[in-house]
Order: C-alpha cells, then structure tokens, then sequence
C-alpha cells in the first residue's frame, strides 16, 4: 500500500470516529451509525485509535517515506470531506426506519435531532412547495 493511500484512509477512519463523537455529544441521531451510545463510543474509539497510534509511529515505520505538503492537504481534504459523505449516507441507510417528524423541518443541522440526511433533504423539499 502506498503512503497516500495510507494516509488517506487513516485520516478517513479517524474522521470518522471523531464525527461520531461529536453527533454522540450533540444528540445528532440521524448522523449516528447505532443508536445505543455506548456502542457508538466504542466505535469511535475503535476507529480512532489506529490512526493516532499510526500517525505518532509514522516516522518509526516509514523512515524515508515523504508525503509532500501539498499532497498531504489535499488528501486531508478528500479524506475529511469523505468522511463526512460516509456518515451522511451510511446514518441515513443504518436509521431509515426512524421515525419522520411531521413538523417542519429546521432549517440547519438541528434537523439531524431526529431525521436522518435523507429524511431532512425530503422534508425541507416537501415544506417549500
């Protein structure tokens, strides 16, 4: 495996985890991938963990390995921006069988309380027509 491909997907696992910690804080529900809190801790720290254990060992491991900065932003980017996409669509098919509030929806990320993406982006369409 290559660095960039290494790196990307340890930036992306840990992304990951650390969005699933702050919905867990912020009572997002529709983001989450289980809804039993514990289990979405753990989660989190499962996907976490390998990447700050490999990102403080990156030197041990790789001793001539380089990945240039420019390089690296932009796969900081992609990964950060992925990992947002994963959880978008893997919380909207994990909780789709949540219940839809027939309130309107608000218009921010509040409506992730208790909606899933899909749930919102429909109900924000339905409340405009």
């Amino acid at each position: 495996m290559s660095l960039a491909t290494e790196y990307f997907l340890l930036v992306l696992c840990a992304a990951i985890g650390f969005i699933q910690l702050a919905a867990a804080r912020a009572r997002l529900n529709g983001l989450l991938l289980s809804q039993q809190r514990i289990l979405n801790r753990v989660l989190a720290g499962i996907l976490i963990a390998p990447g700050a254990i490999f990102f403080f060992t990156w030197n041990y491991r790789n001793p001539v390995g380089i990945i240039e900065g420019s390089q690296q932003a932009g796969l900081f980017s992609l990964a950060a921006l992925g990992a947002v996409g994963v959880c978008l669509v893997l919380g909207s098919i994990l909780n789709r069988f949540r219940s839809e509030q027939r309130k309107p929806c608000p218009p921010s990320i509040e409506a992730l309380k208790d909606r899933t993406f899909s749930q919102a982006l429909l109900a924000r369409y339905k409340w405009k027509r």
